[in-house]
């Protein structure tokens, strides 16, 4: 519940209806506390929450078209760097924060956003494509 906000954020700027936003954070919140004792009983709970959060949009996202602009970093980018990307240039959260709702060190925000930096540019040379078209 602590992240609550922080998710229905998230989940709006990948899903960009309100609604089903909503619904599909409910269900990620569900399966957490369905499976809480295991939740609890893993190496980070914060970071198994997270993945349930993103299988659970990933799911709702299977076989549409990008429901929002953000939808195009995941096409680019691995989950993980593509999850950095939207936390702290979409969502506007310090390294500290993203880390924290990802369950990760903040040195691995870090680095997966010089990745993903890495990697646009990469692609802006292929595709004359411009950075702010994909955050």
């Amino acid at each position: 519940m602590r992240y609550q906000d922080r998710y229905l954020r998230y989940a709006r700027a990948r899903v960009a209806d309100p609604i089903l936003s909503r619904e599909l954070v409910e269900a990620a919140l569900g399966s957490v506390a369905v499976n809480w004792a295991g939740v609890l009983a893993s190496h980070c709970p914060a970071a198994e929450a997270w993945d349930i959060l993103g299988s659970v949009i990933a799911q709702a996202l299977r076989g549409q078209t990008a429901a929002s602009r953000c939808n195009v970093v995941y096409r680019l980018l691995p989950p993980l760097q593509a999850d950095v990307v939207i936390l702290r240039h979409r969502l506007c959260l310090s390294d500290e924060q993203a880390a924290d709702l990802l369950g990760v060190e903040e040195s691995v925000v870090t680095s997966q956003l010089l990745m993903a930096r890495r990697t646009v540019s990469q692609e802006q040379e292929h595709f004359v494509v411009p950075a702010a078209h994909f955050i």
